[in-house]
């Protein structure tokens, strides 16, 4: 069979790496000039540091994940992320408190708080297995907001909050994140190892990339129908058609908006539902180390800042920064986001830069070099009713004939929920 895969992210990489396992034709067209997606990394100059401006780490249950990564090689590289994150806090001495993600101990919240955190944690993920990265009927955790189901104060400062800062790139409360997806994200943030590779998160998808055919600068303009059947992709620019037995869209949800036919009605309601805010923020390479063992920083929460989080990168992976000095990227998470958005790059680093100064006296005059990256679209929101939503669009796509949807924003926003869609995409051919 001959299948056309339309994005060469990691969802559509993996979906044409299954494919081809099973001896089907596989072709990927993108339209950028590089194959990863949302996988990218940035160079300081000259120098040889080098770190992730995207997707920033692989967590140890990623099965999918690290079955390609030994597929190409690299699954001996992997190396555990160490150290703490450091939450400021103006309650308690010295203005922060340093906190371990597997043992977590918030010391505002005393020993009532932590112990309530650790009842909710307990009882939660007994009574609410889940498959992490896939989908199924769980409308009494889908069909409420994680705001609205948990009221206690301690547990949405310090559970809820970093759940969906580090998880989602958002507050909590203005995206109405759904309870489901609030227990998926506790599932892979506090009961996973975070890992990495040497040659930075991008190091999978470009290996990927080079054994697939890849045509980059390949926009495509729409998916061809035909006595109700897709036979191909017309390209744009040029018109010429793409005809394959089988095509795979493995785009954004915008993108896929697209190319989808005008009378599939409840595929483009579903694609149109999804939100995926832009994402934009600098990396400021700096002149010297900061703390050895903290490789994440989060601000106080209603205290009205911009930055909500920010990575050390050289702290995350050494291996990547061999000067040893530290790099730092904070995080405008949404809804700041939007609005730094349309913001200049001098006014992004600026505004970032005036923040970390005020956790960080003296942080202005450590930088060497600052840099933004720009992501149209970050992580998808997960808001209520999002899973039953999404398994009613890919039953519907379903009975449709030679065309497939995959992506990370169906269950997750991350590597394996989207290569779970890949592989559910190519597990319907046997």
């Amino acid at each position: 069979m001959r299948v056309l895969v339309i994005g060469a992210g990691i969802a559509g990489l993996g979906a044409a790496t299954y494919f081809a396992r099973r001896g089907h034709t596989v072709e990927v067209i993108e339209a950028a000039d590089r194959a990863g997606g949302r996988a990218l990394t940035l160079q300081r100059r000259g120098s040889a540091d080098r770190v992730d401006v995207g997707t920033q780490y692989y967590h140890s249950t990623y099965t999918r994940g690290i079955g390609l990564m030994r597929e190409v090689g690299l699954a001996d590289r992997l190396t555990t992320i160490h150290g703490d994150s450091r939450f400021f806090d103006d309650r308690v001495a010295r203005g922060s408190f340093l906190v371990d993600h597997r043992l977590p101990w918030f010391r505002p919240a005393g020993a009532l708080g932590n112990l309530r955190l650790g009842g909710f944690l307990a009882h939660r993920l007994i009574r609410h297995p889940m498959d992490t990265f896939g989908l199924e009927e769980q409308p009494e955790l889908d069909g409420i907001a994680a705001w609205d189901a948990i009221h206690d104060p301690t547990l949405r400062e310090f559970l809820l909050r970093p759940l969906t800062l580090a998880g989602a790139i958002t507050e909590p409360e203005p995206t109405q994140v759904s309870l489901l997806h609030v227990l998926r994200l506790i599932r892979i943030i506090v009961l996973t190892d975070y890992l990495t590779l040497p040659g930075g998160i991008a190091s999978l998808h470009e290996a990927l990339a080079a054994r697939l055919a890849v045509r980059l600068g390949t926009p495509a303009r729409r998916l061809v129908e035909e006595r109700g059947r897709i036979v191909g992709v017309e390209l744009d620019g040029s018109g010429a058609i793409r005809r394959a037995d089988h095509v795979v869209v493995a785009t954004t949800p915008p993108a896929a908006l697209r190319l989808v036919p005008e009378d599939w009605t409840l595929e483009r309601a579903f694609l149109a539902s999804v939100t995926i805010p832009p994402f934009a923020f600098p990396t400021f390479f700096l002149d010297r180390p900061l703390e050895p063992n903290v490789w994440s920083y989060v601000a106080q929460q209603g205290r009205g800042h911009q930055v909500s989080l920010v990575l050390d990168a050289a702290r995350k992976n050494p291996e990547m920064v061999p000067s040893g000095k530290s790099v730092l990227q904070p995080w405008p998470c949404y809804p700041a986001s939007t609005a730094l958005w349309t913001a200049t790059d001098d006014e992004v680093i600026d505004t970032c830069r005036r923040e970390l100064e005020t956790w960080m006296p003296g942080f202005s005059g450590w930088i060497e070099q600052a840099h933004v990256t720009r992501h149209p679209y970050a992580v998808p929101f997960h808001s209520v009713g999002h899973q039953g939503r999404a398994m009613e669009f890919l039953a519907c796509v379903d009975e449709r004939k030679g065309v497939s949807f995959c992506g990370d924003y169906l269950s997750g926003g991350y590597v394996e929920p989207a290569l779970w869609s890949a592989e559910r995409a190519a597990a319907r051919f046997g």
